[in-house]
């Protein structure tokens, strides 16, 4: 049992909560653990007790003298287990009877795998199909509008530093190539990668309204192009443990250059910030994403601004938002005004990576906060409110919030790190969490240990490892067990008060500019914004004007064929996101062709009411369209379609087709979901691919080809309609 002093230590005070030795206390809300066993909840309705499961002995254990933390670090696995189905494949929560592939990637790499290695391995074999990485459901029926499927990487390379094995290295090599592979005869990169952000795929609640999910795949966004950064690092580290030194190279160089375009194009290096995407035409969206701000500093991409990247991040009082400002103008709270327990767990990493252990405090203690005080790592709740029921979709035991809180004990309390050649200790303990903390039974590759850190800060003042003073570290080649006992000393400026770092409070923006019915190409017309001052307009990524009136006169010379207006709300501090575009196409520089013919080239069918359903048969496998005569130039080329197979948001039936002409092939369409299930009668534009054409006659096409395969598989259908051809320069 515990004395009375030990329960009335406060060890970390909000303004609307407190962490004691022994629980977290929130006005009326209250989570107490009594005992070993036992944690007691209150609430307006009275209190209730729950019991603290117990580990079995083949677990890693945790034990220190704060009953709060071994509370939650048994709660924390007991989460993570849970979601282990019958087949021995982890789910990702109580509310889902599937797991995704960015959910057990993000999980291991935050800690799961110490504690159900076995399963972690099985479930991201499971995400694998065909040879290649499954991209999870999303925007517009996902890949490849969603492209974060690279994050399967960093389970794969935490699957071998613990475990090892040359079959899991070339297993992982092959699949991680041939996914790249699949992307890159796909995807439009710059090197940039298309893509939505990664996992926020509820479109509505992170982009602009109305923006359609082939805006959004032509879009590039920061979480996941440093995704597939981190991945091409990972892919390098694994071909030089398998001796493939010069493919390890050529790998590094290609991260370069990805690693260069983000610093360049999503980096304001005025304010150190990371804006959260960037239009098709290269402007900067105006919010900050936690989890890519996060990745970029764990990655090594922030270097020298790594603080200052962090100090950007907007907070509440009760975490780090997943981005910020919020959109004011949505009321329902599942991304927008949100906070998810796993990104906070990446921004706490970011911090013990900068040695900042006043930032590892703000994190850890807004974790525990929400984990006890629901007796569950919930999936998300309110960034204002802190509650998990003000949010509209929420689950019990959600997989990677266990394993963020996990990354609370691994990662910062023991500050475990693991190369391809060393284990090395670097814990990052703030004041508040100062005691005596024990793990034992933790295994890596053929190695146990039992480690033991006091004090706190961030600085290592003695280790021993065997009874032996000795370095913070284990060769990853070592075999046998290894009691390890670390102390730590905070240095003069871990002395100050903790939390010191100030951040900016998340906040709304402002309402994202939308135009008016009367708006046309040369009188722009949008509509007020409240708490504007000003509005910046733009046109094919070239800021032009800032003015104050909501009318903007465009004039065009004769050699202005094509320009895609935009228009961004600015007042008090506060931006707005970017307006949906609004064209102008010179008269004269749109060209129409109607689909003709459709068939697989042996046998053809004229197409009726000049529009073609497209699926896999081979009878569907090719639509031609009429010929057109056009001047040498630049032309963007699109199509107008329709995919209701599913809904926007969900599903993996985005559609593809290459597009072809005079024998050329010049990119694959995409037609994502642009209606509701069943709604075939709506009809919306792909992104445009441009092309250089010579002056002549010219006969586009549509194909079908393997290149085409999206992640369903089977179903692959649309309708087409007229294809527009638009002179660009």
């Amino acid at each position: 049992m515990m004395n009375r002093s030990q329960k009335n230590s406060v060890r970390y005070r909000a303004r609307h909560f407190r962490i004691t030795t022994t629980g977290v206390r929130e006005g009326q809300l209250g989570a107490e653990v009594v005992n070993e066993r036992t944690l007691l909840l209150s609430s307006p309705d009275g209190q209730r007790e729950l019991a603290v499961p117990a580990l079995p002995e083949d677990s890693v254990h945790y034990h220190s003298d704060l009953p709060v933390l071994n509370a939650a670090y048994a709660m924390a696995v007991r989460d993570v287990w849970s979601c282990c189905n019958e087949a021995g494949l982890l789910t990702a929560g109580a509310s889902w009877n599937t797991v995704w592939t960015r959910d057990i990637a993000f999980a291991m790499a935050l800690g799961a795998d110490f504690v159900a290695h076995d399963a972690c391995r099985r479930t991201l074999v499971s995400r694998v199909r065909n040879g290649v990485i499954i991209q999870d459901t999303g925007t517009g029926g996902g890949w490849p509008v969603s492209t974060d499927r690279v994050s399967w990487a960093m389970g794969a390379w935490e699957i071998y530093l613990s475990g090892g094995g040359n079959d899991w290295l070339n297993y992982c090599i092959n699949t991680i190539k041939a996914t790249l592979d699949q992307d890159a005869s796909v995807l439009r990169c710059t090197p940039l990668v298309p893509g939505e952000t990664s996992f926020l795929d509820w479109r509505e609640q992170s982009y602009p309204a109305g923006m359609s999910p082939a805006q959004i795949g032509e879009t590039f966004a920061l979480s996941t192009n440093v995704l597939h950064y981190i991945c091409r690092r990972i892919l390098a580290r694994m071909l030089r443990e398998a001796s493939r030194n010069d493919e390890a190279a050529g790998v590094d160089r290609a991260a370069d250059e990805l690693g260069k375009a983000i610093n360049a194009q999503f980096h304001r290096v005025n304010s150190s910030k990371y804006v959260m995407f960037l239009t098709a035409d290269g402007l900067r969206d105006s919010h900050i994403d936690a989890l890519g701000s996060a990745l970029a500093v764990l990655s090594g991409l922030a270097g020298d601004e790594a603080s200052r990247v962090l100090q950007s991040l907007g907070r509440t009082a009760y975490g780090t938002p997943v981005f910020s400002p919020f959109k004011p103008e949505l009321k329902e709270v599942y991304h927008n005004s949100a906070i998810w327990p796993f990104v906070e767990a990446f921004v706490m990493l970011a911090h013990v990576n900068q040695r900042n252990a006043g930032g590892v405090e703000f994190s850890a203690m807004c974790m525990l906060r929400s984990a006890l005080l629901n007796a569950t790592n919930k999936e998300n709740f309110h960034a204002r409110t802190g509650r998990a029921e003000d949010t509209v979709s929420n689950s019990d035991a959600q997989l990677w919030s266990a394993a963020g809180m996990l990354a609370l004990f691994y990662h910062g309390v023991l500050g475990l790190r693991i190369d391809a050649e060393t284990l090395t200790f670097a814990p990052c303990i703030p004041r508040s969490l100062s005691g005596t903390h024990c793990f034992s039974g933790l295994k890596v590759r053929d190695m146990t240990l039992n480690v033991r850190v006091t004090g706190h800060g961030a600085q290592l003042a003695s280790v021993l490892i065997n009874g032996q003073p000795s370095a913070p570290s284990i060769p990853l080649s070592s075999h046998g067990h290894f009691d390890i006992v670390l102390q730590l000393e905070s240095s003069a400026k871990e002395q100050g008060a903790p939390g010191a770092q100030v951040n900016p409070s998340a906040r709304n923006g402002l309402a994202t500019p939308t135009w008016c019915e009367d708006a046309t190409p040369s009188v722009l017309h949008w509509h007020p914004v409240p708490g504007a001052s000003r509005y910046v307009i733009s046109y094919n990524g070239k800021t032009i004007r800032r003015v104050t009136k909501t009318t903007f006169h465009a004039s065009y010379g004769p050699r202005i064929h094509y320009r895609a207006y935009r228009v961004q709300a600015l007042g008090d501090g506060k931006s707005s996101a970017l307006s949906l575009p609004l064209e102008y196409i010179a008269p004269g520089s749109r060209t129409i062709s109607h689909p003709e013919r459709i068939g697989d080239g042996s046998v053809s069918y004229t197409v009726e009411r000049a529009q073609a359903w497209l699926d896999t048969r081979p009878c569907t496998s090719i639509t031609t369209y009429g010929k057109v005569s056009l001047p040498a130039g630049s032309y963007g080329v699109r199509v107008c379609y329709c995919n209701a197979t599913a809904s926007l948001r969900d599903s993996d039936t985005c559609a593809l087709r290459e597009l072809w002409s005079d024998g050329r092939f010049f990119g694959v369409l995409v037609m994502p979901h642009n209606t509701e299930a069943g709604c075939w009668e709506n009809y919306s534009l792909t992104a445009m691919l441009e092309c250089q054409l010579p002056a002549g006659v010219h006969e586009f096409s549509l194909r079908y080809t393997p290149r085409c395969a999206n992640m369903n598989g089977e179903i692959n259908q649309c309708m087409v309609r007229q294809l527009e051809i638009i002179r660009l320069h």
